[in-house]
């Protein structure tokens, strides 16, 4: 089989625990948008933060962010689609975290904000290489000064993370889609924002079957394109209960696993 797309999550799949691309990783990307495969990023983070991927391209490639409630092109910015989450869920997603005394992030489009200000929601700005985050005590307060709302994002000790997602999935069922993207963090996004929705969607636009794609993660908000690619891969330190549903288990972040699916699927 000759693979026209590979897929790969960013943290704890394609950078290494110090979030860095290694020199093997950087150059089996180069070497993979060369042969005239589609590389795409398909991360949690927003378009801001996927700049190195993206400067390392000489080609324009597509990017899935906000855990596919959006997808542009990276040199040329190009917005692919947009899913926003419908705003009452969103409320009630916000109003719930609030009750909880849980530190918070809501993405607008472009735009960042917060809950408060606190050691918590400081650092992800700062994670976020963004500049400038506004602070809302209710979504109702901010929704005439945005486009719509991507996402909410709790941020918390994991072992509360793995508490509320249990509590969450439960309470909103499949109104909306919630999912541990890092363990001390938990998002909610549009019923219809999933990387695999995403990935039908590119590959649509590009002409790709899926049994042409190679999805490669590490985490429960990677599964849904892992299960959609006619080729899935799971990170050595991925969770058991996902190396399970994938066809092939690589090295882990730390040790070049994209590199290594890379170099023995694609090169």
């Amino acid at each position: 089989m000759k693979y026209k797309l590979i897929a790969t999550d960013m943290d704890g799949t394609l950078v290494n625990s110090k979030s860095e691309l290694t020199q093997r990783t950087r150059e089996a990307i180069i070497n993979t948008v060369n042969a005239g495969v589609l590389f795409v990023t398909a991360t949690g983070r927003p378009f801001c933060n996927i700049w190195n991927v993206n400067n390392l391209l000489d080609k324009d490639m597509p990017f899935i962010v906000f855990n596919g409630s959006a997808a542009y092109m990276g040199k040329s910015e190009k917005l692919l689609f947009e899913k926003f989450l419908d705003f009452e869920l969103a409320v009630e997603a916000f109003k719930l975290g609030q009750d909880f005394g849980l530190a918070q992030i809501v993405w607008a489009g472009a735009t960042l904000w917060a809950n408060r200000i606190c050691d918590e929601t400081a650092h992800y700005r700062d994670f976020s290489t963004i500049s400038e985050m506004g602070v809302a005590e209710n979504l109702e307060s901010i929704i005439d000064k945005v486009p719509g709302i991507s996402k909410v994002l709790w941020i918390a000790d994991p072992a509360v993370i793995a508490e509320k997602q249990r509590e969450m999935t439960r309470h909103f069922g499949e109104r909306l889609n919630c999912y541990s993207s890092l363990p001390q963090f938990m998002e909610f996004v549009s019923r219809d924002a999933s990387k695999g929705s995403a990935l039908a969607e590119i590959g649509r636009l590009f002409g790709i079957d899926k049994s042409e794609m190679i999805a490669v993660g590490d985490a429960y908000n990677d599964v849904s394109m892992l299960e959609y690619a006619g080729f899935s891969v799971a990170m050595e330190n991925a969770p058991d209960d996902i190396k399970a549903i994938c066809d092939y288990v690589t090295l882990s972040n730390n040790d070049d696993g994209v590199a290594d699916v890379i170099e023995k699927f694609i090169l």
